[in-house]
Formats: structure tokens, sequence, C-alpha cells
């Protein structure tokens, strides 16, 4: 049934974990070899940093895709998938490239791969050296890992230590946010109280005193459009429109056929004029 419905829907997740590892083991250490200074700036560079960008949005067409999917919408009209589609055909054309380029990206990353491995080594030959009980505090370490293994270990390691910046800068931007609201609060109650004693905060000016509204004197009663007389003609105007549409029938060009009244025609209702 889900091939019948989807026949797509397997392929791209399958496409989804292939790219999602080729990110993780082998673009973002190139990219790290790049900002180090290992692969020097130039076209090859530039390329690694398009095709990382390049999956990345291919699997973030896939994930809300698969969103899509799992609302239960429909898919095939939607434009997701010419987007996945061009895509594609883009990952497809950079192959021959990839494939001039396979040697040189094996061997740096071996290098790379080479230098992680050292650098754990290293670690474990300074442990030795630690005093005791800040190895009984450390928790066991798992035997050797082979070389994408370990390479693999370390990237989640620094993923982790992504996650929580990401989680210290989202924390000190709430306590911003707070900050900031609680400022406003106080801000908004102070003109208030402000307005309540009679000051406006901008501008200073004196409220109305008792002597004020006694010398007014004798005012009339008005409705309140009268007050305004700007306002009063607008409502006449919008009001003599009403009256015209039933008078005069407004001209309509015909963008479409002719398919009845929307409102549909009064039988009873004659418009014509007698002749006598």
């Amino acid at each position: 049934l889900l091939k019948q419905e989807s026949p797509e829907l397997l392929q791209l997740i399958e496409d989804f974990e292939v790219k999602l590892m080729e990110l993780k083991d082998e673009l973002h250490p190139l990219l790290q070899m790049v900002k180090n200074g290992t692969i020097p700036q130039g076209k090859g560079s530039r390329y690694l940093q398009t095709k990382y960008h390049l999956y990345l949005n291919y699997c973030a067409n896939i994930s809300f895709y698969l969103v899509l999917k799992a609302k239960r919408m429909p898919v095939h009209s939607h434009p997701v998938i010419e987007r996945l589609v061009a895509y594609r055909n883009i990952i497809n054309d950079l192959a021959v490239i990839d494939q001039k380029l396979s040697s040189q990206v094996r061997m740096l990353l071996k290098n790379y791969y080479d230098k992680k491995e050292d650098k754990l080594r290293k670690e474990k030959k300074f442990a030795v050296f630690l005093p005791l009980d800040v190895k009984k505090n450390k928790p066991k370490r798992a035997p050797a890992l082979a070389n994408g293994q370990a390479a693999a270990a370390e990237l989640s390691d620094e993923s982790d230590l992504d996650e929580e910046a990401a989680l210290k800068y989202y924390k000190m931007m709430e306590e911003k946010l707070k900050l900031k609201r609680k400022r406003t609060e106080d801000q908004d109650t102070l003109e208030e109280a402000a307005v309540l004693e009679g000051e406006d905060p901008n501008n200073k000016k004196r409220a109305l005193t008792y002597q004020m509204i006694k010398n007014k004197g004798l005012t009339p009663r008005r409705k309140k459009i009268d007050r305004n007389p700007r306002v009063k003609h607008r409502e006449k105007f919008r009001r003599a429109k009403i009256r015209r549409k039933g008078q005069v029938r407004e001209v309509r060009r015909e963008l479409h056929r002719y398919a009845g009244e929307l409102s549909g025609i009064r039988a009873g209702v004659k418009k014509s004029r007698k002749l006598q």
C-alpha cells in the first residue's frame, strides 16, 4: 500500500540516511580542515562548502516531506517535490567531480582520523599519571575503537558541547526577554500613574482644572458624529454610495463567462419605466 501511494518515500528515507552519514563522516571533517587551514582557500574549499550546504538543504527538504506525510497531507502536487527533484539532479551532476577528487579526499580523511586517534591515545597516556581519586571519579572508558568509530565518538562529543552551548544561549536570551518585559511593564505602570495624576509623561502638559471647565461656558449637546465634520462627511459619502448602487447599476467587465447572478434574480422587481 505504501509503495502504491508514494513509491518515492522509501528511496528518500534511504537518501536521507546516506546523505546524513556523508555529512557527518566526510564533509564535516573536511570543513574543519578548511577552517584550520589544512585545506587552502580556493576552488576546492568553495566546492566543499557548496556541497555541504547542498546536502543540508536536501536533507531539510526531505524532513519537511516526511512531516507532510506524517500529517497525511497531499504531497504529489506540493512544491517540495519539485525542489527535491532539482536537488537530486544537482547531486547527480556532482558525481563526476566527486569521482575525480575521491583519491585526494580519502587521503585527507585518513590523515584527519589518524590525528584524532593519536590525540585519543595521548589522552589515555596522560590519564595514567592522574591521581587515584580522579581516576575513581572518572567513569571507565570503553576499549579502543576502530578508526571510524573513534572519529564518530569525537564528533558526537563535539555535538554534545554544541548542544550545551546552545542551551546556555537560549537560557540567556530568555532571561533578557524577561527583563525586557519587566521593564516595559514598569514603564506602563508609571505612565498609567502619571495619567491618573493628570500628567502626560511624554509632553508634561498639565491636566484640566475645574476653572478651565467652568470657563468653557454653555455648549449645546451634539451627537458624537457631529463633533468632527470630516468624519461626518465621510459617513455621508459612504451612505450615498450605497444608495447610488440601488439606483444605477455598476459597470462590470466580463472576465469570465456569464454564469448567472450571484445574489439571484427577484422576479417581482421591475426597474423599467412605463411609456405614456
